[in-house]
C-alpha cells in the first residue's frame, strides 16, 4: 500500500466522526454563549449526532 492510499483510507475514516465532533463543539459553545438563534444553531448542531446514530442503526449492513 502506498503512503498516499493509507492517508486516503486514514481520512475516509475518520471524516465523519471529525464531522459530527466539530458539530457537537459548535451546537455546545452555542448553546453556552448565545441566545435568541444561537439557541436554534446549538439544538440543530446538537441533533446531528443523533441523525447519525440514527442512520447508523437504520442502515447497518448485516
Amino acid at each position: 500500500m502506498s503512503r498516499t492510499s493509507g492517508r486516503a483510507n486514514l481520512w475516509r475514516t475518520f471524516a465523519a466522526p471529525l464531522m459530527i465532533l466539530v458539530a457537537s463543539g459548535v451546537g455546545l459553545i452555542a448553546a453556552l454563549m448565545t441566545n435568541g438563534p444561537g439557541d436554534w444553531l446549538s439544538w440543530a448542531a446538537l441533533s446531528i449526532p443523533l441523525a447519525a446514530v440514527v442512520w447508523g442503526r437504520l442502515y447497518r449492513r448485516r
